[in-house]
């Protein structure tokens, strides 16, 4: 038997959910009067990483699952229209997250705090209704039909958009897997841009600096003077002599 499309699914919201909770969580202590001092930045970058992580969820289910729903399950035209309206206030939300770990002085009025909770609500009423559209499209397709779901859903997913986009992918003219495979491959290009931390995605190790990188940043790309003196040797593994082509 192929895997249910809910277990699949479940994972997806049971890892949302402990993002949310991890990011309140850091966000509650840090501004609790007798907690230990922390890092505030550790609660934005759990709501970050909340963020990506529901984005990307949400983009691929309705590119892929969602107008299956429509097709199969009775009158699935209009519960995923409802999904979809849940999908895009859950988008607005994150949107105001977003706008707050970007430092962004046009940020909701609402406090962040305010904002994580708001979420939290909206994704257990989004997921609520999922998973009951979810089992009964379990129960009208084959184990070929459901298996090629799962492929197309598991690629949708390695190109879906990590931040949100209220107004964009969720149907209608700009809506569809185009428009998401435009949207990610826009917000992976500004993840690496932002050295953003995606969860799922590889970290690049840092490039060597070359000679243009030395001089930039300021460091010698000749030994110095003090290695030139007689019967003093030079550290072999100085990246300045390497630099220079001395070893």
């Amino acid at each position: 038997m192929v895997e249910a499309l809910t277990t699949l699914v479940d994972a997806a919201h049971k890892d949302a959910r402990h993002l949310v909770e991890l990011s309140r969580e850091h966000g509650d202590a840090a501004g609790a009067p007798d907690a230990p001092p922390s890092d505030p930045r550790q609660a934005l970058h759990a709501s970050d990483a909340a963020v990506a992580a529901i984005s990307a969820h949400l983009s691929a289910m309705e590119a892929v699952v969602y107008p299956e729903l429509a097709r199969t399950v009775p009158g699935g035209r209009a519960r995923v229209a409802e999904l979809g309206r849940l999908a895009r206030r859950c988008s607005s939300v994150m949107r105001g997250i977003e706008q707050y770990v970007q430092g962004d002085l046009n940020h909701p009025p609402d406090s962040v705090a305010s904002l994580r909770r708001d979420l939290a609500a909206l994704l257990a009423e989004h997921a609520r209704a999922e998973d009951g559209l979810l089992r009964e499209l379990d129960e009208r397709l084959s184990d070929s039909e459901r298996a090629r779901l799962h492929e197309r859903f598991a690629d949708a997913m390695r190109h879906a958009p990590t931040r949100p986009h209220p107004h964009l992918g969720h149907g209608g003219i700009f809506g569809g897997r185009l428009a998401i495979r435009l949207l990610g491959t826009f917000d992976h290009a500004l993840d690496v841009m932002d050295a953003r931390e995606v969860a799922g995605a590889p970290v690049r190790a840092p490039a060597p600096a070359g000679l243009w990188g030395w001089y930039l940043l300021g460091r010698p790309t000749s030994p110095a003077p003090e290695w030139q003196t007689p019967g003093r040797a030079a550290p072999a593994d100085d990246p300045a002599r390497r630099s220079a082509g001395l070893t």
